[in-house]
């Protein structure tokens, strides 16, 4: 084994030494610092990463991912350590949420940790520094990962002025990335929610699709919703010609505090979501986050018709090491079904990758 083979080995080793540092601070502050150190150190994303194998790469929409798993929006919101991140061996990375605007979010502190719970709650209110300084980042980065970039409405503006931002930014970025996803589901902005209504929806979609250029385009939806809500969201999206739907964002429980949570508190409503979308058997693509901590969630994903998932809050409490995990287990799978690669299993008829899945269970209880 080479020298830099056994640093790669022994780099999952490296986060719980940092994190114990990271979780002394304040989250905010402990999240900024981090964002600093990645920004500076693109080598150590690859250092402490997974290295890419080609049997795990997923075709979702118009785009291929490397790795069945991404990085959520959220963790860059400015686009500042993308080298980084890319380095680490995510499927994608989504930058933002990006206003037209630079915004300040809300008051602070606006970041809570819950580490007995593995959960974050943030009432950040898309802080920000707007369109043209992350056009820049944007511009000057040589893309090695799919990047999707997260757009949202300022907080003053009205759902007019909204449409024709969205569209200038859409316009603006086209070139600069492989996918866009609509935020409308954060409860961090007053009012945000209410444009998850379909009127909105379709005269906001009927302006995206003259300037999205043909790249990938996603409705993010909030987890708080019921099941004639969830049909009539995926209706919409099909309808307007979306590739799909990103599901979900942040939770509300008021008897915690302001803001949204996420990581294992948010699991049970998230998966709700999720197994309500593809129980619809749509061709709609459908990206799952939302408590997304392991190879079990994506297997059971899978299970219900799922391709690709994102990870944020499992990030921040396991580090790089969630990946090593995540790629041991799906190696596992891979080798285990007849199928060479997750492609050739995710083209089989869904009620064959279930007995593949079912199989795999019984070979591999968990």
């Amino acid at each position: 084994m080479t020298f830099k083979e056994k640093l790669h080995t022994l780099s999952p080793m490296l986060y719980p030494i940092l994190k114990e540092i990271l979780f002394r601070l304040p989250p905010e502050k402990a999240h900024d610092f981090t964002l600093r150190v990645a920004s500076l150190s693109p080598a150590l994303g690859k250092l402490m990463g997974i290295s890419p194998d080609p049997r795990l790469s997923v075709k979702i929409g118009n785009t291929i991912w490397p790795f069945p798993v991404g990085l959520a929006a959220g963790l860059d919101k400015n686009a500042e350590a993308l080298a980084f991140f890319s380095a680490q061996g995510f499927g994608a990375v989504e930058c933002g949420t990006i206003t037209m605007r630079p915004q300040d979010g809300n008051a602070r502190p606006r970041m809570w940790r819950y580490p007995d719970e593995k959960s974050l709650r943030n009432a950040m209110g898309f802080p920000n520094h707007g369109l043209s300084d992350i056009w820049n980042r944007l511009h000057a980065f040589e893309r090695t990962t799919p990047l999707g970039a997260n757009i949202g409405k300022n907080k003053e503006s009205d759902r007019d002025q909204s449409i024709d931002e969205l569209a200038l930014m859409m316009a603006s970025l086209e070139e600069l990335v492989d996918y866009f996803v609509i935020n409308v589901s954060s409860p961090n902005t007053p009012g945000l929610r209410a444009f998850q209504e379909r009127t909105y929806l379709r005269e906001l979609f009927k302006e995206l699709n003259r300037v999205r250029g043909g790249k990938d385009l996603y409705l993010k939806i909030a987890p708080d919703l019921d099941g004639d809500k969830i049909k009539e969201l995926c209706e919409t999206a099909f309808d307007c010609n979306l590739t799909g739907l990103i599901a979900t964002n942040t939770t509300i429980m008021p008897e915690r505090g302001p803001g949204g949570m996420s990581g294992e508190m948010l699991r049970p409503r998230a998966t709700y979501i999720r197994s309500e979308i593809l129980s619809l058997r749509t061709t709609l693509e459908l990206i799952g986050v939302g408590g997304v901590s392991g190879f079990s969630d994506l297997l059971k994903f899978w299970e219900e018709g799922g391709k690709v998932m994102q990870v944020y809050t499992a990030y921040i409490f396991q580090g790089p090491d969630v990946l090593h995990r995540i790629k041991r287990d799906a190696l596992r799978f891979v080798e285990f079904i007849p199928q060479k690669s997750l492609q050739e299993f995710f083209d089989l008829k869904l009620s064959e990758r279930q007995e593949r899945i079912r199989e795999f269970r019984k070979a591999y209880p968990a």
